[in-house]
Formats: C-alpha cells, sequence, structure tokens
C-alpha cells in the first residue's frame, strides 16, 4: 500500500518539526510549510492526501485557506488546528469542509487517532467516487456549450441531495441520462434504479405496475407482485412521461413522496419506502393543470429541483463532438473501421434542425456505419440517409394517426351502441362521413 501524503502548514517551525517526527515513525510522508502560499505551491505539486492546517498563519486567515484547498482540491481531507480553539470555530472550519479540528496544545494519542479516523473516511471516499466513476461509464452527458455546462453544473449540485427533481425537456434530448446522472452522484448509487415510462403503460395498468398488487386483487392475479417504488427502494425510481399519468394514479403517486409509504392493490396495510422521485416530461404541464389533467399539488411536489434540457439545435458546438463520439462507438460495436466524415457535411449537420434530437444523431452515426460502405462520409452521404428517415418518420407518424382514428371511431360506435346518428354526434361528423371512414378502415359491428 502506498503511504499517505500529509502536509503540516503551521507558522511555528517547533510544531511542524514535532508532527513531522511523530507522523514519520507512524509510516506516514510528510511535509511542512511555515505560511500559506508555500503550503498551497506544494498542493499543487504534490499529491496531498491529508493537511493539518493552522487557523492563524501569517499571510492568509487558516479559514480562507481552507476554503481555497477546498474549492481546488475538493478530495484532499484537511484537520484545522488551533491554539484559540472555540465552538464556533470548530463550527466554521467544519462548514467550510474540515474533517475534523485540534486544539493546541496537541496531544500526540489525539493526533494519531484523528488523523487515523480521517484517512479511513478518505479511503471510503476515495473508494466510492472510483466505484461512481466507473458506474458513470457509458451514461457519459458529452458536450461544450453553455446550456449542457449549466446542466452538467446542476447535476453536480442536485445529485448528492435526495430532493424530487423535475427534468423537462424535448423528445430525444436525454432525460433519462440525466436521471442516471443524479441517481450515480447520490448516495444511492449502488441501490435500484428503476424507470418507468408511463406513456407506455395503458391507464389500467400503471397503478399495478407502480404500487404491485396482492394475490386475488382482481381477475388474473394469481401471485402477489412488487410494484416498482417497492422494487426501487433506497434507491430511485425515474417517472418518464409523467405528463401522461392518468389522474388516479397521479394521486397515489403523490402520497408515496409526501408519505413515504404505498398501498399494493387489493392490499390492507400500508408499506414504508424510502425513494428517491425524479420525473421527467416533454409537455407543458402549467397548461395540463388547467385542463385538469395534471394535479396542481402533484407538480408543485415534484418541481422541488428542476433542469431543462436544450434541444440539439441549440447545441451547435456540441454537433460535431457528439458525431464523432456516437460514430466511434457505433464502429467499435459493429466491428467496423473508423469512419471520417468531410468538413462540408459536418457543416451540414450544424445547420440542420434535428427535429429527433440527440437520439437522432446517434441513429444516423449507427446507420452511417451499417448502410454506408466507404470510410469518408460525405454530405450526400448524409441527406440521403436523413430523407429516408424523415420519410420513415412520416409512414410511421400517418399509421399512428390512421390507427388512433380508427380506434377512436370504434370508441364512439360502441359508446352509442353502434347507432350511426349518435356516433356521428359524439365524433362532430355527418353521417355520410362517418360511413366513408368505416368503409376506409373495415370497420364492420
Amino acid at each position: 500500500m502506498n503511504k499517505f501524503k500529509i502536509l503540516i502548514i503551521d507558522d511555528e517551525a517547533k510544531i511542524c518539526e514535532l508532527l513531522k517526527e511523530i507522523l514519520d515513525a507512524e509510516g506516514y510522508e510528510t511535509d511542512t510549510a511555515l505560511n500559506g502560499a508555500d503550503g498551497f505551491e506544494k498542493i499543487k505539486k504534490d499529491n496531498i492526501d491529508l493537511i493539518l492546517l493552522d487557523i492563524k498563519l501569517p499571510d492568509i486567515d487558516g479559514i480562507t485557506l481552507l476554503k481555497k484547498i477546498k474549492k481546488n482540491f475538493s478530495d484532499v481531507s484537511v484537520i484545522m488546528i488551533s491554539a484559540f480553539g472555540t465552538v464556533q470555530l470548530a463550527v466554521e472550519s467544519l462548514k467550510s469542509g474540515a474533517e475534523d479540528f485540534l486544539e493546541k496544545p496537541l496531544e500526540t494519542t489525539r493526533v494519531l487517532i484523528t488523523i487515523k479516523n480521517v484517512l479511513e473516511k478518505y479511503i471510503l471516499r476515495k473508494e466510492r467516487n472510483l466505484y461512481k466513476k466507473e458506474l458513470l461509464k457509458g451514461y457519459e452527458i458529452i458536450g461544450r456549450s453553455e446550456g449542457i455546462k449549466k446542466v452538467l453544473d446542476l447535476i453536480k449540485k442536485i445529485g448528492p441531495t435526495n430532493s424530487e427533481v423535475l427534468i423537462l425537456g424535448e423528445t430525444g434530448t436525454g432525460k433519462e441520462l440525466v436521471a442516471r446522472n443524479l441517481h450515480i452522484m447520490s448516495e444511492r448509487a449502488g441501490a435500484p434504479f428503476i424507470k418507468v415510462n408511463c406513456a407506455a403503460l395503458p391507464g389500467e395498468l400503471i397503478e399495478s405496475e407502480l404500487f404491485g398488487y396482492e394475490k386475488g386483487a382482481f381477475t388474473g392475479a394469481f401471485r402477489r407482485k412488487l410494484g416498482q417504488f417497492e422494487l426501487a427502494h433506497r434507491g430511485t425510481i425515474f417517472l418518464d412521461e409523467i405528463g401522461d399519468m392518468p389522474l388516479s394514479a397521479q394521486a397515489k403517486v403523490l402520497r408515496a413522496i409526501e408519505d413515504k409509504e404505498i398501498g399494493r392493490l387489493g392490499g390492507t396495510r400500508s408499506l414504508k419506502i424510502d425513494v428517491r422521485v425524479i420525473t421527467a416530461t416533454n409537455q407543458d404541464l402549467n397548461h395540463l393543470i388547467k385542463e385538469k389533467k395534471f394535479r396542481e399539488d402533484l407538480f408543485h411536489r415534484i418541481n422541488v429541483l428542476k433542469i431543462e434540457l436544450p434541444p440539439l439545435r441549440q447545441r451547435k458546438e456540441d454537433i460535431r463532438i457528439l458525431a464523432e463520439y456516437f460514430l466511434r462507438v457505433a464502429c467499435m460495436d459493429n466491428n467496423c473501421p473508423l469512419k471520417h466524415i468531410t468538413k462540408k457535411a459536418y457543416k451540414f449537420l450544424e445547420n440542420y434542425s434535428w427535429p429527433g434530437n440527440v437520439r437522432e444523431l446517434k441513429h444516423l452515426m449507427n446507420k452511417i456505419v451499417i448502410l454506408i460502405d466507404e470510410n469518408r462520409i460525405d454530405i450526400t452521404h448524409i441527406k440521403k440517409l436523413i430523407k429516408k428517415e424523415r420519410a420513415s418518420d412520416m409512414s410511421q407518424f400517418k399509421e399512428a394517426k390512421q390507427d388512433f382514428e380508427r380506434r377512436h371511431i370504434i370508441s364512439a360506435l360502441e359508446k352509442s351502441e353502434w347507432h350511426i346518428g349518435k356516433a356521428a354526434k359524439i365524433l362532430g361528423i355527418d353521417r355520410s362521413t362517418l360511413f366513408r371512414k368505416m368503409k376506409r378502415f373495415g370497420i364492420k359491428r
């Protein structure tokens, strides 16, 4: 095991010499500085693990230097020492980032025990940070634009908290990626991260999915099923597209957040849960509240902290960085030689509107690797693939629209017990138009 490096910063040379002698005898690697400026220079040059820092220095106040050290070298542990020990000084030191506080005259046993305890915490902190770095692989948020820098800064500040977070942004901007980063940055990183896509679950199933059910709760409930809130215990639950959640489920989610408890469908008792709730939507929740489709009290409960993701068209300086990254990953995943995009092609990508945002760019890079044999990708290749993509999207949209219209007509006919006149009135069209649509969609009783 490598020796721990300890720096002693104190204006009394005798104390520095005494501490150095004691710590060297314990196997630590030590150095000393008689003022703040020299001490800070040594911190910059050496990989210091722990600093013993006197509060009274000839050139700078110890608390001020402590703040400067923690700002620039946040991983370094600091123990403050002072001949004028007061509760106020100790509290201020701890608030400013110190691990502990020692009063002069220093007692050898107390010093060694304090250093041992602080270094044990230091080891655990370094191991946790390494673990989090491993977890973040594959979930990197890439970019250098001001918009994405702001997002990364918020993640750094918000991640370690237990607060609810609402993530806003268009489809494809990376809302799930932000949620995962928040989870990994928190103390819950080793616990489950459970994603629930509220838009993908039918209204009648979402409550059983979120809260689970007991055996016999309804027809087909042959055994107990744990809900996603239970599975996320001590971890994070990510409710994606929360704007699509039915009102009945919203009421139960509000209770889960406020009371920290849930009830399985068909159950008779409440279950305590410890879950951080992160939500996301591409919809205007204020508009949904006005339309009585979203609970205002739930909105205020999930909107404690907010992160807004900029669309890709507002992150032009990130487009090339992202494209290069996705292209490199796609080549590696598909065992292909690395492809290169021309300057003109990059210029086209930077000026494209990206309705599908980062997700669309990622899919485009995958298609380039799979569908284009050449290693040099020019503007004609990209235009051709984007044109096909847009045509495919329009075709899928048309099919989805027709499917929705067909189901809407059938629903109106069933409500009116297949009375054509009444169904046409529900739909807001005349009888002849309804007949034509029924024939086009092949709707028969």
